[in-house]
């Protein structure tokens, strides 16, 4: 027998506390799919970055398009999975893939880094546990900062299964010295514990739906693919160097493997994590297998046509050998375990590294991270300094619960780059602009 899917109390919605009805037009996760598509800070991810700043000449994805190819590799994957077990439902897997990203703010990590940073050392050590993470303002702006089209509620109303499978650290952030890994990466802040307790519906462990794990996995191939592909677009990441044909290996294949190499073990040494090189060097080889590089790209339709052959064979390989462990005929949501061949998530974070390795670790990315970091860094310091600068929104906010660096932090986060840079200019004199100007609108 095939474990149920989905409760009623999975379809609640949060602030309204009921069922989506659409005359069995939508269902309530179609509902989520359709609330997020619709949002503005959906539509804010086109100017927000995925590893380059959204503006940069040349076609790299955005956060927006990246958190759409998430999306229809989530769903895809779900479809298989439905089709073979039951489950999980398609909609709410691309529901969570779509939110996952939301609550990113301006230029990537380097921005989320520094939005960390401000706020710790703004908030005092006392108080350093209430900070800024991607993850934690996704939750927010889900449940808190979004409008949806109910007067007097806030956030998109999504179903607390759409809630749950989108939340992908279930926990607040711990002191550094209790638990490292949980000071970095959290999912809730403590202005939402109250969303938050009942999204997770009386569950007081830290696991995750098979929504997520999917949402989690969608996200790391299409990272893993996609990314390394602008780069080799654009000649960054010498991928003819790295996986040349058969028979045309040679010194300068053996000198580029051996300098990649050589940067993860490094990487890894500096992490304290172990590094088993030879294995590497098989993935690598496995990897080659559909991704052999003949030239650098040249720009040509042919060589067009062979990128995209190329990511397909990929991303076919990540995700057509995973499995649903299922344990009994519980509910599939808590019930179910994504079983992801070990080879193929190794390689997939070896494909990461390649980013890493040609791309943010340059010195030409560092310079421009340096500045990234500053731009968020002083705006959210400012803000806080003069809360009059909020916008309407922000300011009503405020008014509401009080806490202004937090009212801040949601601003900074909400601005695309464009917005940032306009405004940093602005509130520094080096660009005045115009007094029609509205950067935060």
């Amino acid at each position: 027998m095939r474990p149920a899917q989905y409760s009623d109390d999975d379809l609640e919605q949060h602030s309204l506390r009921r069922r989506v009805s659409d005359d069995g037009q939508r269902s309530g996760f179609e509902h989520d799919v359709d609330r997020i598509l619709y949002s503005t800070q959906w539509r804010a991810l086109a100017g927000k970055s995925q590893v380059v700043a959204s503006g940069e000449l040349g076609a790299y994805h955005t956060r927006l398009t990246h958190s759409m190819k998430v999306a229809q590799l989530g769903r895809r994957m779900a479809e298989r999975l439905q089709r073979r077990y039951g489950g999980p439902n398609p909609a709410l897997v691309e529901a969570a893939c779509m939110a996952h990203d939301i609550g990113h703010p301006p230029f990537g990590h380097a921005g989320e880094t520094a939005m960390r940073a401000t706020m710790d050392e703004l908030r005092g050590r006392e108080s350093q546990l209430d900070s800024f993470e991607g993850n934690a303002q996704t939750f927010r702006v889900v449940t808190y900062l979004a409008a949806h089209k109910y007067p007097g509620h806030r956030g998109l109303h999504l179903t607390r299964a759409c809630l749950d499978a989108a939340t992908k650290y279930p926990w607040e952030r711990a002191p550094l010295a209790e638990n490292p890994a949980r000071h970095v990466k959290w999912g809730v802040y403590d202005a939402d514990l109250a969303a938050f307790a009942w999204v997770r519906n009386g569950r007081a462990d830290t696991d995750v739906p098979v929504e997520e794990q999917l949402m989690d996995w969608a996200d790391d191939v299409t990272y893993a693919c996609h990314d390394v592909e602008d780069f080799y677009r654009t000649g960054h990441i010498p991928l003819a160097s790295l996986f040349p044909p058969p028979g045309a290996a040679g010194g300068d294949t053996e000198r580029e493997v051996r300098r990649f190499l050589d940067y993860v073990q490094g990487k890894r040494a500096r992490a304290g994590e172990p590094f088993d090189r030879a294995a590497a060097q098989g993935l690598l080889t496995e990897i080659g297998k559909r991704l052999t590089v003949p030239a650098p790209y040249s720009g040509s339709h042919d060589d067009a046509v062979a990128v995209n052959r190329r990511t397909s064979d990929l991303i076919d390989y990540f995700t057509r050998g995973i499995t649903l462990d299922i344990g009994g005929s519980a509910p599939i949501r808590y019930g179910a375990r994504l079983v992801i061949p070990a080879e193929r998530r190794a390689a997939c974070d070896l494909l990461k590294e390649l980013v890493w390795a040609y791309v943010i670790d340059r010195p030409a990315l560092a310079t421009q991270q340096h500045g990234k970091r500053r731009i968020v860094g002083e705006l959210l310091r400012w803000t806080h300094e003069s809360p009059e600068l909020l916008p309407p929104e922000r300011a009503e906010e405020l008014a509401e619960h009080g806490d202004v660096l937090r009212a801040a932090a949601d601003h900074v986060a909400s601005l695309t780059e464009d917005q940032a840079v306009a405004l940093h200019r602005r509130l520094s004199g080096t660009g005045l602009g115009s007094v029609n100007d509205n950067v935060w609108l």
